[in-house]
């Protein structure tokens, strides 16, 4: 199962009495700790939620607190929610105490354990059964993530404007949530392709698109008159996947395969060179090369 079940799960109002969540990526747990929180009514989350850490530096919570809190009646007559972070770091022989509840979990509850890293053969034995969903994003869920994540913020998203944001930023979920954040304050409740460049490229006169064309002009006079206009504001490896997304639509639209595929070993030769600090400025060398083709 994948984060879009995990969501969709959410959405149902997370119906199941005990869930297994597990990801290689941190910040996906912490993302899914906040999404089960939002699903508590206000006035219930200090009363019916209780979250017990393995790996918290006190005291390890015993199997016996945590089924004994699962099976305390709720405050307001709602449903208690019992979240164990860092299941990895639970010991094998305690998480078998964990059996007999599994087998007759409280139906007034939700126990939700969140693990990290590969789970050990012993794990996935003792968790056979319960509602295992991994929330790590594989590539093509990633439009669904971002759509979902637009949609917390009160935002809809146009699919080509997805597709546009992964193009120029990658998928790194930490920067692609980043850049949600941003389009969230920009006002609009529907985010295009423009809003997207706007914030990318960080400019209203000038565009990559702009840009690549004066590239194919040669006109190097212009192509860096632009370049130093959306460059004060936009991020070097941003502005690189913009213009990379970019030359991939003038790409599909041309016959001039053997040219766009030194297009394309230049760009990947100023992705190594930004991510790796090597060579001075690799963007404006980047643009001398492409001039020259």
């Amino acid at each position: 199962m994948s984060i879009k079940n995990f969501l969709q799960e959410i959405d149902k109002g997370l119906t199941s009495p005990v869930y297994l969540l597990y990801a290689d990526n941190q910040y996906l747990l912490e993302e899914a700790l906040s999404a089960v929180k939002r699903t508590i009514p206000g006035a219930e989350t200090d009363f019916n939620i209780n979250v017990f850490d393995m790996d918290s530096g006190d005291e390890t919570p015993t199997p016996e607190q945590i089924t004994g809190t699962l099976n305390t009646v709720s405050f307001f007559g709602g449903r208690r929610y019992v979240i164990v972070k860092n299941l990895q770091k639970f010991p094998g022989k305690d998480f078998k105490k964990f059996q007999p509840y599994m087998a007759n979990p409280s139906p007034d509850a939700a126990l939700i354990m969140l693990h990290s890293g590969t789970m050990k053969k012993e794990l996935k034995e003792n968790t056979k059964g319960i509602k295992a969903i991994c929330l790590d994003i594989r590539e093509q869920d990633l439009p669904f993530w971002i759509k979902d994540k637009a949609r917390q913020k009160g935002l809809s998203i146009k699919d080509d404007a997805i597709e546009y944001l992964i193009g120029i930023i990658g998928t790194d979920i930490g920067l692609l949530s980043s850049e949600v954040e941003k389009l969230a304050c920009i006002g609009n409740e529907t985010i295009t392709i423009n809003d997207i460049r706007e914030i990318v490229e960080g400019s209203r006169e000038y565009s990559v698109f702009d840009l690549t064309n004066a590239l194919r002009e040669k006109n190097t006079e212009k192509v860096f008159r632009i370049y130093r206009v959306i460059s004060e504001i936009a991020e070097p490896y941003s502005l690189l996947g913009a213009i990379n997304w970019q030359y991939s639509k003038l790409a599909a639209q041309s016959n001039r395969g053997e040219y766009y595929k030194k297009v394309f070993e230049l760009l990947n030769d100023a992705d190594i060179r930004i991510k790796s600090s090597g060579g001075a400025y690799p963007l404006e060398y980047l643009l001398v090369r492409l001039l020259k083709l």
